[in-house]
């Protein structure tokens, strides 16, 4: 039920946001539904602290947070510049706050430093995220195997909440890329910032709580790549070439899951 619960949470949020929304707001703000059933479910499930008190805790905020933000992003629809500036400030404070437990003062030199790189590769992952969302499902199939490689290596590190995260996360993400299939549904900000800074979150407690992990979570952003490979893949011109690219895309996207994966196992036999 922990993983049933959020595909069927977002089936039926975003499709009641679509319904009331319209053609127009509804396709547009259905994706808050991602971020929204993810929530619920580890709420739930997984009944973390209301205060952000660690990282495991603190990925609820910064998903909400971000995803707000993406939802507004949204329904204004702002040029690509401001919603860069936005997204740039949001994964600057949940970066911050998972470096420094908070938003505490000051930061010093070196922590400035830190908090400066971990924004800016934030930055790029979710710039690659959304340059993918034009495609499809493209961008939704990218983080629901980053999220995959996550919980499969929180498994492997006996951090079961954390991979329960993880999968929660998927679950939501998947059920959204049926609703875009079904019913035109758009791959917004508020699940490219909300689920991607959910996504970073979820990587931030892992590497903290099992840093004999971090060298195996390197191959994971090889999975953002997974998307120019595949458009090289010779597909037939027929209209089945919809079905089988994204077939084609998670496959390719298994290969770095699967190397993170078996070096975190290998890591943890040693």
């Amino acid at each position: 039920m922990m993983y049933v619960a959020p595909f069927a949470l977002t089936l039926v949020i975003a499709g009641g946001i679509r319904a009331l929304g319209g053609a127009e707001r509804g396709v547009r703000a259905a994706g808050g539904a991602v971020v929204l059933s993810f929530l619920i479910s580890w709420g739930f499930f997984l009944r973390p602290e209301w205060l952000p008190a660690d990282d495991i805790t603190r990925i609820g905020h910064i998903a909400l947070g971000a995803a707000l933000v993406g939802l507004g992003l949204d329904l204004i629809s702002p040029r690509r510049f401001w919603a860069a500036a936005a997204a740039a400030i949001v994964l600057l404070v949940s970066t911050w706050a998972s470096v420094r437990g908070g938003l505490s003062l000051p930061l010093g030199v070196g922590w400035a430093a830190g908090v400066a790189a971990l924004t800016a590769g934030a930055f790029l992952m979710i710039a690659r995220l959304d340059a993918a969302r034009a495609h499809g499902a493209t961008a939704l199939i990218l983080l629901a195997a980053t999220a995959l490689g996550l919980a499969a290596i929180a498994r492997v590190a006996g951090e079961p909440r954390l991979a329960s995260t993880g999968l929660i996360l998927v679950s939501s993400v998947l059920a959204y890329t049926v609703m875009q299939w079904a019913m035109a549904v758009a791959v917004g900000d508020s699940i490219i910032l909300g689920a991607g800074a959910a996504l970073l979150a979820l990587a931030w407690a892992l590497a903290e709580a099992q840093p004999w992990v971090r060298p195996a979570m390197i191959f994971l952003p090889l999975i953002f790549f997974a998307e120019g490979t595949a458009k090289r893949v010779p597909l037939p011109a027929a209209r089945i070439s919809s079905v089988l690219y994204p077939l084609v895309l998670a496959g390719l996207a298994a290969l770095p899951l699967a190397l993170a994966v078996v070096i975190a196992y290998v890591m943890a036999e040693a």
